[in-house]
């Protein structure tokens, strides 16, 4: 709701004008009203105010010194002047102050509801504009923020198509600096982090990764070395040590440990942390990083306590395992065959010998089917994060104690899944894909969104996707992502107020001079240019 203030030093005046007001915009809250300007400048400046209807000629300060001082203070006011008289220097001096418009007593009922509507109009486009950069500098800042968590997560993943050189100048533009030769990597996962009350929505969800990452700095602080923090998934957190020295295995449990009674004791927690071996190399980071989720899991699913270190599960890895032996050689050889039939017959084999209604023995089938899959990605070159995805599917089915029946029908589902991987025969997707991309491409084209990694989100071949897109959309994959951008970022240069460097972040760009070099190419003009050839007034 607006609110509108009117000043004259005439009381019937003003008296008459508050009524004009609720009788023809009742939606509109109206301010007591000021005899003076003095006085009504210093109730706009201890009081919410939107539009203001001021006589020229006033004891005291006039109008026009008035609208002049109460800029000062408020500069998004809008004013309407009333005045008595038809005089150019007035209304010349009116506009040099930015005045909105201008009325003559006696105030015509029919002129009075047109200034006033046009006034409503512009405060409501007003509205809709600063909301709008406001979403868009929030995208911004989480564009950012996304793009941390992208570049380390990708650093730890070990994708083949990654340059490491360039991924590692990424990082460095985000003053995240390896300046070391030992790593470690520790994953940290918060079992019942959707479950906290405070912090049940989406933006609670946010505000609580956030504080979990800033305690997780903190107790790693004060070190020789550097630490850098960043949340891999919902419950995931990925702590990476950089040191020039090899960390005592006992101190890294000893902060772990901490660690979990902190989290537990603040916000009511219930962490596993699992700690991978030291790398001595970056390109090896992601070997720490997947020793310590196996750390992790095996931590989780056994119930062997909070923390646990690669070093520890090498030696009890073998004293836990169910699915063993002729079993587990069958299993393999159905999952790279595709034999849903017989996938399904085993598992409910082995769920019939092994589990026997013992859940604890279902975490450990599902521990030991992770790493049977693990085994035959690597084997067969393909994208290893899919096992992990997968078990964190199923780890987060255990924790919502989901029965011994649904855990099984899931795996045997997730296994015949995974099993059309191994196909020799590459399916055509064709258009529904290519429609469900370019509604994720829409709705993210702010992040670091790349062809690899969607094809890696859809699990196909990221050169296969390429053809497709080309073949469904005539126009290649970079094409259409940079053809959208800059559509979108023509439509900011003209209807916000936002610099050429926050639009490149919102759109996508974190080099604000490549985009530059971008628009130009494509449109051949500075986007600055651009902005003062289509100004609107």
């Amino acid at each position: 709701m607006y609110r509108v203030l009117v000043v004259d030093d005439e009381e019937i005046i003003r008296n008459g004008i508050c009524k004009k007001i609720g009788r023809f915009f009742p939606e509109l809250e109206v301010a007591p009203a000021q005899e003076n300007a003095v006085e009504a400048l210093n109730f706009i400046q201890n009081n919410r105010v939107d539009i203001v209807l001021v006589d020229i000629k006033m004891p005291m300060m006039d109008g026009l010194e008035f609208i002049a001082k109460a800029r000062e203070h408020h500069p998004m006011l809008k004013f309407i002047v009333i005045s008595g008289f038809k005089n150019f220097e007035y209304a010349r001096t009116a506009i040099t102050l930015g005045v909105n418009d201008y009325l003559l007593k006696p105030i015509d009922n029919d002129e009075f509801k047109m200034r006033i509507q046009s006034l409503l109009e512009d405060l409501d486009k007003n509205r809709e504009k600063q909301a709008m950069e406001s979403t868009i500098k929030t995208k911004a800042y989480e564009g950012t923020t996304y793009k941390k968590n992208r570049y380390l997560s990708e650093l730890i993943s070990a994708d083949a198509e990654i340059d490491t050189t360039e991924l590692l100048e990424d990082l460095k533009e985000m003053e995240i600096i390896f300046k070391q030769k030992k790593y470690v990597v520790i994953t940290i996962v918060a079992d019942n982090i959707k479950e906290i009350p405070k912090f049940k929505n989406v933006s609670g969800l946010e505000i609580l990764q956030y504080a979990i990452c800033n305690v997780i700095d903190e107790v790693f602080a004060n070190w020789k070395g550097y630490s850098f923090t960043h949340f891999k998934y919902d419950n995931q957190f990925v702590l990476i040590l950089n040191t020039d020295t090899t960390i005592a295995r006992y101190f890294l449990i000893e902060k772990a440990n901490k660690l979990v009674t902190i989290l537990e004791n603040i916000y009511g927690l219930n962490l596993h942390i699992g700690l991978g071996d030291e790398a001595e190399a970056v390109e090896d980071v992601c070997k720490s990083y997947r020793q310590s989720i196996q750390s992790v899991m095996q931590c989780n699913l056994s119930g062997i306590g909070s923390v646990c270190s690669f070093t520890e599960i090498k030696i009890k890895k073998s004293d836990i395992q169910i699915i063993t032996g002729l079993k587990k050689d069958l299993l393999e050889s159905f999952i790279k065959t595709q034999n849903e039939i017989e996938i399904r017959k085993c598992l409910q084999e082995i769920f019939k010998e092994a589990v026997k209604n013992n859940y604890a023995n279902v975490k450990i089938v599902c521990l030991d089917v992770y790493f049977i899959v693990l085994k035959l990605l690597k084997e067969n070159e393909k994208d290893t994060d899919i096992a992990l995805a997968m078990f964190e599917e199923i780890e987060g089915a255990i924790s919502a104690n989901s029965s011994i029946e649904v855990l099984e029908g899931w795996l045997e589902n997730k296994l015949v899944e995974v099993s059309l991987l191994f196909s020799k025969s590459k399916k055509n997707y064709g258009r529904p894909l290519i429609e469900e991309i370019i509604e994720y491409i829409e709705k993210n084209y702010s992040k670091d969104i790349s062809l690899g990694g969607i094809a890696k989100k859809n699990f196909i071949n990221t050169s296969y996707l390429s053809q497709l897109f080309k073949k469904e959309k005539n126009i290649k994959f970079i094409d259409y992502i940079t053809g959208l951008r800059l559509e979108k970022a023509q439509g900011l240069l003209i209807t916000s107020s936002l610099s050429v460097n926050e639009i490149a972040e919102a759109i996508g760009y974190n080099d604000a001079r490549y985009f530059r070099e971008v628009f130009v190419k494509h449109l051949h003009v500075t986007p600055s240019q651009y902005r003062k050839e289509h100004a609107v007034n």
